[in-house]
């Protein structure tokens, strides 16, 4: 039995592998994904024949694992919760500073313009702007864009709905 075991030890691997992804699915937090890579590296050793049987495997699995673990999943970790940037905004918080055509004149109270192929509601703090004229964005307020004549200053990142 054990022989066989021994022989078939990049089966073990390979269910391992796949048991520690599962949980991956559930986990979401990069962890079990890095020992189930160990898991599929190890079974790869005993594949390929590894000298050194199990121990070797073994060895390949913490090897790879503590690798992922220390090296790529703090980066990927940052990637997935990088902070609003302009590349990592939402797409209302990505408006401002982009230009529209005022459809409808708009005013303090009401207004309409043409942004990215889309039909807003719009409101101006800075006056009226006519129809056919150009307008920027300065803020999103839930479904209406808050536009002016001039570009908004976009040093600091927007805050929507502010």
């Amino acid at each position: 039995m054990l022989d066989m075991l021994a022989d078939s030890a990049w089966i073990v691997w390979l269910i391992l592998a796949a048991v520690l992804i599962v949980i991956e699915i559930l986990s979401l937090d990069l962890t079990f994904l890095m020992l189930g890579i160990g898991a599929l590296a190890a079974a790869g050793a005993s594949g390929l024949g590894a000298g050194g049987g199990i121990i070797v495997q073994v060895l390949v699995f913490v090897a790879v694992s503590l690798l992922l673990l220390f090296l790529v999943r703090p980066r990927l970790l940052a990637r997935m919760h990088r902070g609003p940037g302009r590349e990592g905004l939402s797409n209302a918080d990505r408006l401002p500073g982009s230009q529209c055509t005022v459809l409808e004149p708009v005013t303090a109270v009401t207004g309409l313009v043409r942004l990215h192929g889309d039909v807003w509601s719009a409101r101006s703090e800075s006056g009226e702007i006519g129809q056919a004229e150009t307008a920027y964005v300065h803020r999103v307020d839930g479904a209406t864009v808050i536009v002016a004549r001039s570009a908004p200053d976009l040093e600091d990142p927007p805050i929507h709905g502010a």
